[in-house]
């Protein structure tokens, strides 16, 4: 009885906007419904280009979670809050649509964007068939209603092919390794297991990416101790990065490796707290983005 009457309101409230606004419509037909994809070991991307709309992408980026976004070619929906409706698709009117909530509608080059969740419950959608639309009103007239329409037409297949995709991404993207940090205990010099562990990530990402030209290696310490011996043992802390970079397959070549104690705390070595966050090496990479 519950579904019964929800399925009743949902469709009075479509039969509202239909009857209360004016609708401008974007969607592919069925003969020209396409998904498009993009696979790579740093980003997986699957899309369906919307004609005189743009496009409406998944993307999954190594290291990161899946995610959902509407990129036009120009604004069309108000700033707010857009409903998403799982519609049925035309060939299959006698299946119930579902309300899949609210979405965020923003100012800006990118205006919908759907998190993890959500952008599951969207390829769920559409391998089941459905036909997922977005309705906002116009940002230009307020009496006028604009729906975004996904097909769900030759879906199964590029969506297969786009799994296959996530299965081999990197476990790290550029942006998440350009600027790494190692930490070490009090007078250590040897490598943590963490450590180990983000140095075969920078390393299974550097083996895949030929556009990375060097490695910056940079070796520090806390306060505790006399400097020179501090010099020392920041020096080790260095080699240690850097012995385990070549030994896994780095070139030498790559790698500027320098030192320097206790000269350049990122904060004060007041508090033991403090003191571990400054003994630590530093890994800068650089890549050619040409």
């Amino acid at each position: 009885m519950k579904s019964i009457i929800t399925h009743c309101l949902l469709g009075l409230l479509i039969a509202s906007w239909a009857l209360t606004t004016q609708a401008v419509r974007y969607g592919a037909s069925l003969n020209h419904s396409e998904w498009r994809l993009e696979l790579s070991l740093f980003e997986c991307r699957l899309w369906q280009p919307i004609p005189y709309f743009g496009d409406a992408v998944f993307s999954n980026r190594a290291g990161e979670e899946q995610s959902f976004y509407l990129s036009p070619i120009r604004k069309n929906m108000k700033d707010g809050e857009a409903r998403l409706i799982s519609t049925a698709p035309i060939w299959d009117e006698a299946r119930s649509s579902k309300d899949l909530g609210l979405v965020k509608v923003s100012n800006s080059a990118i205006p919908v964007t759907l998190d993890r969740q959500k952008s599951y419950q969207l390829l769920n959608a559409l391998y089941d068939g459905m036909s997922p639309v977005f309705s906002r009103e116009a940002w230009y007239e307020e009496d006028e209603q604009v729906e975004l329409a996904l097909s769900s037409v030759n879906f199964r297949k590029a969506y297969g092919q786009y799994q296959q995709c996530l299965t081999s991404l990197l476990p790290v993207n550029f942006e998440q390794i350009n600027r790494s940090r190692l930490h070490f205990q009090t007078a250590k010099y040897e490598l943590t297991s963490q450590s180990r562990t983000t140095l075969g990530h920078i390393v299974q990402y550097v083996k895949a990416d030929p556009s990375i030209t060097s490695f910056f290696i940079d070796g520090h310490t806390d306060d505790v101790g006399r400097r020179l011996a501090n010099l020392e043992l920041s020096k080790k802390r260095a080699e240690a990065v850097t012995e385990y970079l070549v030994a896994n397959g780095v070139s030498e070549e790559m790698i500027s490796t320098r030192y320097h104690g206790e000269r350049y705390p990122v904060v004060k070595n007041t508090s033991s707290a403090n003191r571990a966050i400054n003994r630590r090496v530093t890994i800068r990479l650089e890549r050619d983005t040409l």
